[in-house]
């Protein structure tokens, strides 16, 4: 697309990007300059990939690009392990995770800043700077005055730790990579090396050492400049870009191409030179089979992240193959579907040459440049010969080009990766019943945690055992948890609850829960726990700004008989075992007050569970719908119905079955405060003759109390009163 002007460079530019242009000579280019192989600057894969490779060119970025980088220094990868578990009936486990540090060169130029970085294509680094994973981060904008990194300098030899000066590069101290298959991810990077506008003029002036001037308005958002001379850094602007370079007396300049000449000479054939006749001049066709089918450019999709796109022509020509355009660049896709119509318009009108002699008139015309013949159209020069008093021409027809941007395009269907902001961690320690299908002989003590904002994922967990911590490992998946926003009253627990609601709203925007209308004791009702006490709920409302509200509900799960009152303000978590993190036995015992910390990316201090274990599930659940009847014969008839803690919800209309080895019963007489009698029973009830009664001193108008504790495989139920 760019017309390469053939003025001569005395030496042949070689080097990293940037090298200055030698002296130049004559009026002919140097074809080690701008000849070459065709293969020119910076392939999009390689910006994509990860490489670590000795030799390895590090590109120039300009204004805004996504880039690999590559590797130049790291560690072996370092192993922790955690230790877990441990009891009779369970073998402790050993989990092993891995990290590792390294540095990763990202421009040959300096820097301005980081935006994101992503990890295996995952957001490990928002746009705020906040991190998602577990790592310390820097990094070095590779000015000439910048110092050793301190990590890099404590594994090198006194002294011989390289600053990297005109480098720009990034570290990464302690990267878990628990979360990349304990392997070192690949890993890209948004690298802004400006927040400005960036135009072609601005990159072309810093690749040639401002050898090369140049007046382009054309710009893009960003550019990474490669190769092994200064042809091959800005050949991909000059083949995508409707851009003409033009010999300026002792330099080279780079200019637009003008969509239409004004003011263009109009030049006269000559016919004869000293006596001489000249060959006529002549318009020529080339064969159409010349033209591809159809154009195309890919480029790196300012819409999509960066990602690789591509943008086709959409004229289909008759001729034989496709010319392909790649552009290191990052742009939008109208700018790119605009670069590639102007890309085919020209390859059509470069069919169409020119070639004679004119008339000089000490007119001092320059490859580049228009002009017009009389009744033969308007050309652009592509060689010129001067004579002493004609110039032997060799043009192509002009290109009128539209304004930039002129043509809408699609980028292209994009998921982009959420970048929300992870927040402090929140915890709480839960002395659950059984669900779930879990041991009925072991306590479940889970630990559930979660974080204020979307983007929290787990965090360190610890156990404080007066100020010594022992490390537990990370927490489970983020939990859906929140804080009630309305009291609830204490409600009868053998009844269903449909006249009561409570609200609650949810710690952030990332946690939902399903809209539903059903029993409370189906076998798909969700289970809640706050204030100390469990709740299936029947029906759920959104109400919008993560607000919920809850009805229908029964509260069986509850360890005593009468349920508290759960006042506004107080933690409320949906109990579910995905995330719901396990405590083994070893770290606590019944009775006991354990004290947790956890430790997210997010926070900065520890935030620290309470909780006293009583064993809920070990424990049964204290027994409901106790009656006391006095018949007319003067006996009494004392029942209850028993409850189950392996809560299966209500399937077929039958009691629920049953977690321990046997039913049996503790009953207390208490007449007057004074326990006058004390049973063992296995079935669900007690009666005593009007002689058991009288036996026992009690008269017809005592105050008689009985208390109703079932007895388990490991304790006894809370007491059920009967009055």
């Amino acid at each position: 697309m760019a017309t390469l002007v053939l003025t001569a460079v005395g030496t042949a530019i070689g080097g990293p990007v940037g090298g200055a242009i030698g002296a130049m000579i004559g009026q002919q280019i140097d074809s080690a300059v701008f000849g070459g192989p065709a293969r020119q600057g910076s392939r999009l894969k390689e910006l994509a990939v990860q490489t670590s490779g000795y030799g390895t060119q590090v590109p120039a970025i300009f204004g805004a690009m996504r880039v690999a980088g590559t590797v130049i220094w790291s560690t072996d990868l370092i192993e922790d392990r955690v230790k877990s578990g441990g009891s009779k009936s369970r073998p402790a486990t050993v989990n092993y995770s891995y990290r590792v540090s390294l540095a990763i060169a990202l421009s040959s130029r300096p820097i301005h800043r980081i935006g994101r970085i992503w990890a295996d294509g995952n957001l490990i680094r928002g746009s705020a700077g906040d991190l998602k994973t577990d790592s310390q981060f820097r990094y070095y904008e590779g000015h000439a005055n910048q110092a050793p990194d301190p990590l890099l300098a404590s594994a090198e030899a006194a002294g011989q730790c390289p600053a990297y000066r005109g480098l720009a590069y990034a570290i990464f101290e302690d990267l878990q990579i628990a979360d990349f298959g304990n392997r070192i991810p690949s890993l890209t990077f948004e690298v802004f090396e400006r927040d400005d506008p960036l135009t072609l003029a601005q990159i072309i002036s810093s690749l040639s050492s401002g050898t090369i001037s140049s007046q382009s308005e054309l710009g893009v958002t960003g550019f990474a400049g490669a190769g092994g001379s200064l042809s091959e850094a800005i050949s991909p602007l000059l083949e995508a870009f409707p851009v003409q370079l033009t010999a300026r007396g002792p330099l080279l300049a780079l200019d637009d191409t003008r969509p239409e000449a004004t003011g263009m000479p109009i030049l006269t054939i000559a016919a004869e030179e000293n006596g001489q006749i000249l060959e006529r001049a002549k318009n020529i066709l080339a064969p159409a089979g010349q033209i591809p089918n159809h154009v195309s450019l890919r480029y790196y999709d300012s819409d999509r992240d960066y990602q690789a796109g591509i943008q086709q022509s959409g004229y289909q020509a008759s001729g034989r193959g496709d010319a392909r355009v790649e552009l290191p660049a990052v742009l939008n896709a109208s700018v790119a579907r605009n670069l590639v119509e102007t890309k085919r318009a020209d390859i059509c009108f470069s069919r169409k040459m020119w070639a004679g002699s004119v008339m000089r008139y000490d007119l001092d015309l320059q490859p580049g440049d228009c002009f017009s013949v009389p009744g033969s159209g308007k050309w652009q020069i592509d060689e010129i010969e001067h004579g002493f008093g004609i110039a032997t021409i060799k043009a192509h027809a002009m290109v009128v080009h539209g304004p930039p941007d002129a043509i809408p395009a699609l980028p292209g269907r994009h998921v982009p990766t959420v970048d929300a902001l992870i927040g402090e961690s929140r915890i709480l320690i839960v002395d659950a019943p059984i669900f779930d299908g879990r041991d009925p002989g072991r306590p479940n003590i889970l630990v559930f945690a979660a974080g204020t904002q979307a983007g929290w994922r787990r965090a360190s967990l610890s156990l404080n055992s007066d100020g010594e911590l022992t490390a537990l490992g990370l927490t489970a998946a983020p939990a859906t948890m929140g804080v009630t926003v309305t009291a609830l009253a204490s409600h009868d627990p053998a009844l269903q609850d449909d006249d009561n609601y409570l609200d609650i709203q949810l710690l952030n925007d990332a946690m939902q829960l399903n809209d539903r209308d059903g029993s409370p004791v189906a076998t798909d009702a969700p289970t809640f726990w706050l204030g100390g006490a469990f709740m299936r709920v029947g029906k759920i409302v959104a109400w919008g700004n993560r607000q919920y509200r809850l009805s229908r509900f029964v509260r069986l799960h509850s360890p005593t008989a009468a349920p508290p009152l759960v006042a506004a303000g107080q933690p409320v978590v949906l109990v579910e075992e995905s995330s719901a993190r396990l405590l083994s036995e070893p770290y606590f015992t019944i009775g006991q007050s354990i004290s947790l910390e956890a430790e997210g990316i997010g926070d900065n201090a520890p935030v620290i569970g309470n909780a006293v274990i009583e064993g809920l599930s070990v424990k049964p659940l204290s027994p409901v719908h106790g009656r006391a009847v006095r018949n007319s014969d003067g006996s009494m008839d004392v029942s209850w119905i028993r409850r189950s803690r392996l809560d299966i919800g209500w399937v077929d209309g039958v009691d629920q079955a049953m977690a321990e080895d046997r039913e049996a019963y503790w009953v207390e007489m208490v007449v007057n405060d004074i326990i006058v009698k004390e049973w063992t029973v296995e079935r669900s009830g007690l009666s005593l003759s009007a002689s058991d009664l009288q036996a026992l001193g009690i008269s017809t108008g005592a105050q008689t109390i009985f208390y109703v504790r079932q007895i388990g495989r490991f304790a006894q139920s809370s007491p059920l009163l009967i009055n």
